[in-house]
């Protein structure tokens, strides 16, 4: 008994040092991909650069999404650089019906939030007066797939950075949802 133990520990312990492990949860069951670019002020930004796409189940019945990225303006300038953010969260007994376009305007059930983030203070809030459409094209267990057309508007100054406006356009297909949101 003594030994079979030895042995799973050190068949364990060599596992971890070849950097084999557990596969992480959920494993996609299709190509994953993701696109994502913006337009600040009437002016589109550069293409975006480590744009990062999550989504996960809140154990209720919602769901929330998260992307980020980077617009480098000016690319030999540090400081140029404006990092935005993109929070989208789907209410349980939500009105999303698959493969239709939603108003998120007149959705009392998904709440947006974007941000822009410039590289000096002062602290940037996230804007929230949105509109345009999201649409999830495929919904299971494991993953979902869909598109939003969005336009924050900053009416009352909580973000520096956004003058008159915010507007993503993303796609996402084959996302992967983690069955387990971190409270925010």
């Amino acid at each position: 008994m003594k030994s079979n133990m030895v042995f799973c520990i050190m068949t364990l312990m060599l596992l971890v040092q070849a950097g084999c492990g557990p596969l992480p949860t959920p494993v996609a069951t299709g190509h994953v991909a993701y696109d994502m670019s913006a337009t600040l002020d009437d002016q589109p930004l550069p293409a975006l650069v480590g744009i990062i796409a999550e989504s996960c189940y809140d154990g209720y019945g919602g769901y929330s999404l998260a992307f980020t990225a980077t617009a480098d303006v000016i690319p030999e300038a540090i400081d140029d650089e404006i990092g935005l953010g993109l929070n989208i969260r789907i209410d349980p007994n939500s009105d999303m019906i698959t493969g239709k376009p939603i108003d998120v305007e007149k959705s009392s059930y998904i709440h947006l939030s974007a941000s822009a983030t410039a590289f000096l203070p002062p602290p940037q809030d996230p804007v929230t007066n949105a509109t345009g459409t999201l649409t999830l094209i495929a919904l299971s267990q494991r993953e979902m797939s869909g598109s939003a057309s969005l336009m924050f508007t900053d009416p009352d100054d909580v973000n520096p950075v956004v003058k008159d406006s915010l507007a993503f356009e993303l796609a996402f297909t084959n996302l992967a949802i983690v069955h387990y949101c971190p409270e925010n």
